[in-house]
C-alpha cells in the first residue's frame, strides 16, 4: 500500500477531518494487453473456429489462476475467433459484467468487474483530441463496498515520431488526469505505449513518461520502469497501472503462457471509505 494510508491520514488531518478512512474491501485487479487474443502472434482474430474451444480453454485457465475482481484489458476482441462464432465476452469471462468501448483499428479497452464485488454506478468512453491513432478511454465507476472507484483502460498513441506528433501521447496522459482531478478515488491502467519508435529501428524505452502521473499524485505499480513488452524479450514498459485514493500491494509481471505478446500485470487494491 505503500504511501496511501500516510497520504490519506496527514490530508485528512490538514483538512481537521472528524472521521477515519478505514479499509472498505480488498479487490484483485488484472491489467492485460491480450492482442486481439491472437494467441501470443500478433495477429488480429488469428483463431480459427476449428481451435476455438481449445485456444479459449487456455485464456479461461489463465483468468482463473489469477482469480481477479476486476479486469481492464487493452487490444479487445468480441470476436475470439476468426469468423466470429465464438464471443470473447461469453466464452472467456462468464461471471463477469462488461463495459466495451468500440474497436478502432488497434484500440478496443474493456473492463470486466464481478458483480458480487462491484455495482457499475457510470461509465463514459472519451476519445482524446490529439492523436494519430483512434486513442481514447473507457471509464467505469463501480461501488466497491459502497465506496466510488473510477476504473480506467486505455490504450496511447505510439506514432510519436512523425511529424506534427510528438507530444500526442503526453497530451493524452494529461487529459486523462485532468478528466478524474476532482475524483478521489482513481485506477488508470492500459498500453502507454511510452517510448520513441523508430521507423525500421529498435524502440528505445522511456519510462520517464510516467513521470507526469507521479506529478500528479498518482502511484504506479509498475514503478521501476519493469519491461511488459515483448513477450520473448520484454524490455519496453509500455504496461502500467495508476492509482489515487487507493492502496496497492502483490504487485506481480506474468508470462501468461505466452497467450499475449504482452505481460500481464495483476495487484491487490485495498479500497478505503470514512468509518
Amino acid at each position: 500500500m505503500r504511501n496511501i494510508v500516510i497520504a490519506i491520514a496527514v490530508a485528512c488531518a490538514a483538512a481537521g477531518c472528524a472521521t477515519k478512512q478505514v479499509e472498505r474491501a480488498n479487490v484483485r485487479f488484472l491489467h492485460w494487453n491480450v492482442g486481439h487474443f491472437g494467441d501470443g502472434t500478433c495477429s488480429v482474430a488469428s483463431i480459427p473456429e476449428s481451435k476455438g474451444k481449445e485456444a479459449a480453454a487456455k485464456y479461461v485457465n489463465f483468468l482463473a489462476s489469477v482469480d481477479a475482481d476486476v479486469i481492464g484489458i487493452t487490444e479487445y476482441s468480441e470476436n475470439f475467433t476468426t469468423n466470429g462464432s465464438m464471443k470473447s465476452s461469453a466464452a472467456l469471462f462468464k461471471g463477469y459484467e462488461k463495459s466495451v468501448g468500440p474497436a478502432k483499428g488497434d484500440v478496443c479497452n474493456a473492463i470486466f468487474f464481478r458483480p458480487a464485488k462491484a455495482t457499475k454506478i457510470d461509465e463514459r468512453n472519451v476519445f482524446f483530441e490529439r492523436h494519430f491513432e483512434d486513442t481514447y478511454y473507457r471509464a467505469v465507476k463501480l461501488s466497491v463496498s459502497g465506496v466510488p472507484v473510477w476504473f480506467v483502460q486505455t490504450h496511447l498513441d505510439s506514432n510519436t515520431y512523425l511529424s506534427g506528433h510528438g507530444k500526442d501521447r503526453e497530451a493524452q496522459m494529461n487529459k486523462i488526469i485532468e478528466d478524474f482531478r476532482d475524483e478521489p478515488n482513481v485506477v488508470i491502467a492500459g498500453d502507454f505505449r511510452v517510448g520513441v519508435r523508430v521507423p525500421g529501428k529498435k524502440c528505445f524505452p522511456a519510462p520517464e513518461e510516467y513521470k507526469v502521473f507521479e506529478d500528479a499524485g498518482y502511484e504506479l505499480a509498475n514503478l521501476f520502469g519493469t519491461g511488459t513488452y515483448p513477450i520473448e524479450s520484454p524490455l519496453q514498459p509500455l504496461d502500467n497501472i495508476m492509482l489515487k485514493g487507493v492502496g496497492i500491494s502483490e504487485v506481480r509481471f506474468i508470462e501468461a503462457d505466452r497467450l499475449s505478446d504482452h505481460l500481464a500485470i495483476s495487484c491487490k487494491l485495498s479500497i478505503y471509505g470514512e468509518e
